[in-house]
């Protein structure tokens, strides 16, 4: 056998070990996944075929082997197939009595001589080793031909993941019975063997709750010669890569280290359901806690374990260099022994704090005892003074409460008399000109009542703040907080920074947000207020200040970890949790992961007492629920959830609010998606009057998106030249807004485009598609849902064009994005099929051009999403196919066209009356 050959056949037994390592219900996609040589992909496919057919030719050893004699051994059923042997279930006679082994055999996977070598290495290993928790040999030789074979003590178990996963030990279960796969390492060790191959596949655990290691086929002596061939078997892979470490991966030389990391590998797979690489995908290491914190599953309930200790134990003993990890198997066991007895582990510095904090766990009653002890001897000369204190301090704080109660009361009540029509002489005071005669007034009045005046600062900024005023609202607040920090009041204090930081991340300062969010952070805690209602509130400002500053992970961490010590405190109120799963839930939703954002907005709509809390507060999570619903293409569910914001808003804010202008345009567009363009144009009609009428000098983002929205629900009303001035109005806004690299001004750079090629201009509609696709590639990424939508805007373009092969390379390049996005839009998919069957069928592709859209249009009838603006236009496009190249099934299809038509458009529509006249050339 050639160099060449050899190294394929052991490329595919590395692969085929991994293979063997998944669930029978995981393997075929993870075959078809991998990208790999024909050669490596054929031989891997014979060893898969080999284990799922026993009697397939394989090799010699490869049929089956029942009834044949190794030795004194007469084989039996086989037990299990791996990459580099098959094992058998084997038998002789003792004497009297029949012994039963475990017979492993040689295949295919290890051929050559350094296969034999490998093999009469762990016969010498097994030979060395005698431990409880290791299998022994028992036998070994090599047969007439060449055959060479193992046999080991029958082990009767399960794997240890899977043991685990169907006893459902606790944390501290798990790490006791993981000390014996340690102390069996330790055992390893001490022999100067290296096991190298840890993991869950070759750890067993009998009925007695007893760890068997097995599998040391790819174990080293320490005191061997690592140079020449055997450091071209530690290339061969033969490890599993998941449980490896970075320096086994890389070749190099093997020490003991390489097991510590493994042993930690396969801790972090049992308590947390991940192999280490699996969870960090190439990132940093990440704390493995914070992989089960918000889990679904049974790992959740290792969280708390994780965090206090076991996350530094196995950062230790997975640390990227092997000086940096645990220097033995057994310094490892001692420091989880320390864990499991409540001492300080060794993993990190203990520091004082940390080690009295362990000192009070492990000595709770004499701890409690001596605390009781001192409380008594003070109590009894205390209680007294105390009673008599707290009577006079209850006094003085209702004299305080009444002085501050009755301030603020004249205090607005004097505001409020400037909208007297007598005062006012005739004029209606708007909401802003109270504001403003609330500022001058406030700083003369409260002389003698400094913590009145530093709220009422405090609230005057705010109030400014809400209304988009932060020039306005600043110096209030900055008063406000430099007061109340004389007033030793830290409830006002943290009232104020808590003001001071929604400004700042209004003002776009969000690093500065977050400077006054972390102190407000620290003053929670400080008050034992950590988790609670206000800081469920701050939880949701810090992700969105995180994400701001670009550190979406980091925002979805800590909105993961507030969650999570929300869940776990019994005492939490079911409407405090609601903030919680509100902030997770956005910044799941700016990272891309669109499905578990809404089953958590869900959640939180479903909680015990959310009726309670503010419409104000209620309103996003209905508004965030119709944009998936519509991003996933259910418009009826996200016209209900837009029509509850839009409720809710009447409520609580004015006809002319920003919040309703903003509402009125998502519900216009999502009637524009249900072709109910009257209606579109009506809402999205009324909100760019309120905007209007706010911003006079035509400068807001609001009103831009507003514009924008105008012109696609005319575009698709086929009212392309009113449409066009708001396309252009909106471009226009966008670049003065956020100039010209922000993916609002590429989407309405893109829009536009679309809107000439409509109309038939395609040197124009060529130059700003080309531009809007390449500034959302650049800004969003290719895989973006986004990106998709520009692809078939310029496919269509191409189409027009006469250049259908380009369209149809566009079109397929956007179908792949889809399938891939987290919501897969079902119309979405199916406009692009439309696309990609007619350039086919351009091509002369005429029965894949037919096949495509006979199984678009069944899967989306199935699927019942045969409606929306896009359908008919699908229905269309396979009409005009029919009629040029299947007359005979064009009349029917041209039927479906014009019902789908008037069903979703209507009769007036111009495509319903191109249908109509379209029908009546072919009757």
């Amino acid at each position: 056998m050639d160099a060449e050959t050899l190294a394929q056949w052991r490329t595919a037994d590395a692969l085929f070990d991994q293979w063997l390592d998944l669930v029978e219900g995981e393997r075929d996609a993870w075959l078809a996944a991998q990208n790999l040589s024909v050669d490596v992909r054929r031989r891997l496919e014979q060893l898969v075929a080999a284990h799922r057919h026993p009697r397939a030719a394989l090799d010699p050893l490869a049929g089956n082997l029942t009834g044949c004699r190794l030795g004194g051994w007469t084989l039996d059923s086989e037990l299990g197939r791996g990459g580099m042997a098959v094992v058998y279930r084997g038998w002789r006679e003792q004497g009297m009595a029949r012994q039963q082994a475990a017979i492993k055999i040689l295949t295919l996977g290890a051929l050559g001589a350094s296969g034999r070598e490998r093999f009469q290495r762990e016969a010498g290993i097994l030979a060395r080793l005698n431990h409880p928790h290791i299998t022994a040999l028992v036998d070994s030789g090599v047969a007439d031909d060449g055959t060479c074979w193992l046999a080991m003590p029958l082990v009767e178990g399960e794997r240890i993941d899977r043991w685990c996963e169907s006893n459902s030990p606790d944390a501290r279960a798990i790490v006791r019975l993981y000390l014996q796969v340690c102390d069996a390492v330790a055992c390893a060790h001490r022999n100067l063997v290296i096991h190298r191959d840890l993991k869950p596949s070759n750890v067993l655990v009998d009925s007695r709750g007893h760890v068997h290691l097995l599998d040391f086929g790819i174990g080293q002596f320490a005191d061997a010669d690592t140079e020449g061939n055997e450091r071209t078997q530690t290339m061969w892979r033969a490890m599993t890569p998941g449980y490896a470490a970075p320096e086994q991966l890389r070749g190099e030389p093997p020490s003991t280290a390489i097991d510590v990391y493994g042993l930690g590998a396969l801790l972090h797979r049992l308590l947390t359901g991940r192999t280490p690489q699996a969870a960090t995908e190439g990132a940093d290491t990440t704390r493995p806690s914070l992989l089960v914190r918000n889990a679904d599953d049974a790992y959740h309930r290792h969280y708390v374990p994780l965090k206090n200790d076991l996350d530094r134990v196995l950062l230790k003993a997975l640390a990227e260099e092997p000086e940096q990890r645990y220097p033995s198997a057994e310094a490892l066991a001692d420091d989880l022994r320390r864990w499991l007895d409540g001492q300080p582990v060794l993993a990190q510095k203990p520091r004082l704090g940390y080690r009295a904090r362990k000192f009070v766990m492990r000595n709770k009653l004499g701890v409690a005892a001596a605390c009781l002890l001192v409380a008594s001897l003070a109590g009894g000369v205390g209680a007294t003074l105390w009673q008599a204190g707290e009577a006079r301090r209850a006094a003085d704080d209702a004299l305080k409460q009444s002085r501050r109660a009755t301030a603020a009361r004249d205090f607005m009540t004097q505001l409020f008399e400037a909208n007297d029509p007598n005062v006012a002489q005739g004029r209606t005071i708007s909401a802003r000109e109270l504001l403003d005669q609330g500022a001058l007034r406030v700083r003369d009045a409260f002389a003698d009542t400094p913590v009145l005046r530093a709220e009422m600062l405090v609230l005057l900024g705010d109030l400014y703040r809400r209304m988009g005023e932060p020039d306005a609202a600043a110096p209030l607040l900055d008063e406000g907080l430099a007061l109340a920090g004389t007033t030793g009041d830290p409830n006002l204090t943290l009232e104020a920074r808590f003001a001071k930081g929604l400004l700042d991340a209004a003002a776009s300062r969000p690093t500065d947000a977050l400077e006054q969010f972390a102190v407000v952070e620290r003053m929670l805690e400080s008050a034992g207020r950590v988790p609670g209602e206000l800081h469920g509130q701050l939880v949701m400002h810090q992700a969105d200040a995180l994400s701001a500053t670009g550190q979406v992970p980091a925002a979805v961490a800590h909105a993961e970890t507030a969650l999570s010590l929300a869940r776990n405190d019994a005492s939490m109120a079911q409407e405090s949790l609601f903030f919680y799963l509100r902030a997770l839930s956005a910044v799941l939703a700016t990272a891309g992961q669109d499905q578990r954002a809404e089953t958590l907005l869900n959640e939180a709509l479903a909680l015990r007492g959310v009726d309670k809390l503010a419409p104000t507060v209620r309103l996003p999570v209905h508004s965030h629920l119709a944009d998936f619903a519509l991003a996933r293409g259910e418009l009826e569910t996200a016209l209900r959830e837009s029509g509850a914001a839009l409720e809710l808003a009447q409520r609580v804010y004015l006809p002319a609010s920003p919040v309703r202008a903003a509402l009125l345009n998502g519900h216009g567009g999502i009637l524009t998606h249900m072709a109910r363009f009257d209606d579109a144009v009506a809402a999205i009609g009324g909100a760019i009057s309120i905007l209007d009428a706010l911003h006079p000098d035509g400068l807001d983002s609001a009103l831009a998106n507003a514009c924008n929205s105008m012109a696609l629900a005319l575009d698709n009303a086929e009212r392309d030249r009113e449409a066009e001035p708001y396309m252009i109005r909106a471009r226009n806004l966008s670049i003065e807004l956020f100039g010209r690299e922000d993916p609002r001004y590429a989407i309405a750079t893109a829009n536009l485009g679309n809107l000439y090629r409509q109309m038939g201009r395609y040197t124009e509609a060529e130059t700003l598609l080309a531009e809007g696709l390449r500034l959302r590639r650049k800004l969003l990424g290719e895989a973006h849902p986004f990106v998709g939508h520009g692809l078939i805007q310029v496919a269509r373009l191409r189409l027009l064009q006469q250049r259908p092969a380009e369209a149809l390379r566009l079109a397929e390049q956007a179908s792949d994005i889809y399938a891939k996005a987290d919501y897969k839009d079902p119309r979405r998919l199916a406009s692009t099929d439309g696309v990609r069957a007619t350039a086919m069928a351009a091509l002369g592709r005429v029965p894949e051009a037919v096949a495509l859209f006979d199984r678009t249009i069944t899967e989306a009838r199935d699927a019942g999403v045969d409606n929306g603006v896009e359908w008919p236009r699908v229905m269309a496009a396979r009409a005009e196919l029919f009629i040029a190249h299947l007359p005979a099934r064009a009349r029917a299809a041209l039927a479906d066209a014009l019902d789908a038509h008037r069903r979703i458009y209507g009769d007036d529509h111009p495509g319903t009356k191109r249908m109509i006249a379209l029908a009546a050339t072919i009757r």
